[in-house]
């Protein structure tokens, strides 16, 4: 039997609208873009330089390990022009090469989701805020059940992780807990993310759906899903045969 949420009357704050996010791969209005690569031990570092308005955006990391993204300011696009120069000729000069730019989830994800994407548009008026956090910490729990989650994460939270593995503990509260309701690329290993990138991508892929069909029969909404370790477990046998196929 699937359980569901009890009601509560918890106050939501109005944040972005999309409940469900999508990452928009198409190139933004710039002036001038630099996509450089390298490879180095069997993994690919990257580094995007984009002069826009008066800034130069930066997005660099090693695929499926990490990915920041941030802006540089500068008084006039000249500036911000000449910097970006001095860049692309660093990374020149420490081996990488300049590539022709194709966005992918690889290369622009840095934030799985957060659970206060999830407080507005559709969440339901009658649920407690925590039922935002459920859909993504059940994934959570089954990236730590399989051992997927990165070398960092799990130093940190050992003992959230030990709890877990003894079902005293949800994925969905070590979300809000542990993770402050924010899932990055870098809470993920190598492995995870290789699966978790096209699996768990709300827009292009299949958790969602698997999810629905898993927990959410006769449901008006996914976040009337309970936080039970009987949902966990259904949820859990599909996600599995996922990973293996």
């Amino acid at each position: 039997m699937i359980a569901t949420a009890k009601q509560g009357s918890a106050h939501r704050t109005r944040v972005e609208a999309s409940p469900f996010p999508c990452v928009y791969l198409s190139a933004p209005c710039n002036f001038m873009t630099t996509y450089l690569t390298k490879i180095s031990l069997g993994k690919t570092h990257h580094f995007r330089a984009t002069v826009t308005d008066h800034c130069v955006d930066i997005v660099q990391g090693i695929c499926y390990n990490w990915l920041e993204k941030y802006t540089q300011g500068y008084g006039d696009n000249i500036s911000a022009m000449t910097k970006h120069k001095e860049l692309v000729e660093e990374k020149l000069k420490e081996g990488f090469q300049v590539t022709e730019f194709t966005a992918t989830l690889k290369n622009t994800v840095n934030v799985y989701d957060k659970a206060k994407w999830h407080f507005s548009g559709d969440f339901p008026s009658d649920l407690d805020q925590f039922q935002g956090y459920v859909h993504t910490g059940m994934f959570i729990g089954w990236l730590i059940d399989h051992d997927l989650m990165s070398e960092t994460f799990t130093q940190e939270q050992k003992k959230e992780i030990h709890l877990f593995k003894q079902q005293k503990l949800t994925g969905p509260k070590i979300f809000e807990q542990a993770c402050d309701g924010v899932l990055q690329l870098d809470d993920i290993g190598e492995d995870g993310n290789r699966f978790a990138l096209p699996y768990f991508d709300f827009c292009s892929g299949q958790y969602l759906a698997d999810y629905n069909q898993a927990l959410c029969q006769n449901l008006s909404s996914l976040y009337y899903v309970a936080d039970s370790w009987d949902n966990y477990h259904t949820l859990k046998r599909v996600v599995d045969k996922r990973f293996v196929d």
